[in-house]
């Protein structure tokens, strides 16, 4: 127990590091570039923005290429995180499959993942899926971000210097 608790904070603390880096990446409906360093693909199930009809029971992860997947999280609409059991492997793969617990009818569940590809490049992406009756595309359903206005700053260090 204590074992899989220390594996589960290390995989925990590098995918937190990870996302640090900043590494921009693109989305597209099923199969994703990930981002601009690394040339990974992803094929998932559910798709990106998916709309099921019963919850999965399973997700899957196809990558274009072998990588090491070091964080793999799902969160609800209201950010609240679902533990899906991941534990970080260091094996590589191209192909992940992980047993989903029961989830509950909400609006949509967000999946974010970070691997690391070949070159050790940072690969890292979400996709979004939602299922039940009535249920919408993810991406009806996100809000838009607000746009804020670029805020000035006067540096007083420079007032009555004489300038």
């Amino acid at each position: 127990m204590k074992t899989m608790f220390l594996r589960m904070t290390l995989a925990f603390a590098l995918a937190f590091a990870l996302s640090f880096i900043g590494i921009q990446y693109a989305q597209a409906q099923h199969v994703m570039t990930i981002n601009n360093n690394s040339d990974v693909e992803l094929e998932s199930s559910p798709e990106d923005d998916e709309v099921l009809e019963s919850a999965p029971k399973e997700l899957m992860m196809r990558f274009s290429t072998y990588v090491r997947l070091v964080k793999l999280t799902m969160t609800d609409p209201e950010e609240q995180f679902v533990n899906i059991g991941f534990i970080y492997n260091p094996d590589v793969s191209r192909v992940f499959f992980l047993d989903l617990p029961e989830l509950e009818q909400k609006d949509y569940y967000t999946v974010e993942w970070a691997a690391i590809d070949p070159e050790n490049l940072v690969a890292r992406g979400t996709f979004r899926f939602s299922f039940g009756p009535g249920a919408a595309p993810a991406s009806t359903l996100l809000p838009e971000e607000e746009e804020l206005l670029p805020v000035i700053v006067p540096d007083y260090r420079l007032i009555d210097q004489g300038f």
